[in-house]
């Protein structure tokens, strides 16, 4: 499988999507992005705020704030969640888990995205997904775990 570094942008619609091979079991993988404490070690801040009903928010640095909802979940597969923007309208979020021998393989597909937001999206999942790449090889984080406080 293909490790992309930087979101390809498909011709079809507006989205990016991103596909790494990581040095974890699709174990740990799954864990580190669907685990409000891991995923402020990459992403950013996240709460969820009813794992019921799959509604979260992701802060991932001053001002910048980010909800939405899971609409689909296969545990330790894919989820699938609308990634809301607002006052844009909201797109959509397809995070696969690949098992592999002895890695696994992160495809992370955001569509829907406005065209003037793509140079947006794109610097936001390739920082946070070489985040997560040191993550994941035992390197601590180079910002803090919190982004509160502006």
């Amino acid at each position: 499988m293909a490790s992309t570094r930087y979101g390809t942008r498909t011709a079809r619609a507006p989205q990016l999507r991103y596909i790494r091979t990581l040095n974890c079991a699709a174990e740990r993988l799954w864990k580190t992005l669907t685990t409000p404490e891991l995923l402020g070690e990459w992403i950013g801040l996240t709460v969820f705020s009813d794992t019921q009903y799959g509604g979260f928010t992701v802060t991932t640095g001053p001002g910048t704030q980010y909800t939405g909802i899971v609409t689909a979940c296969e545990p330790q597969h894919y989820f699938q969640a609308s990634w809301d923007d607002p006052p844009h309208p909201p797109s959509t979020l397809l995070v696969d888990v690949v098992p592999g021998r002895t890695d696994s393989h992160l495809i992370l597909t955001h569509g829907g995205i406005t065209p003037a937001h793509l140079d947006l999206f794109q610097t936001l999942w390739t920082t946070s997904l070489d985040r997560l790449q040191r993550y994941i090889e035992g390197v601590r984080a180079l910002r803090p775990r919190s982004t509160e406080g502006g």
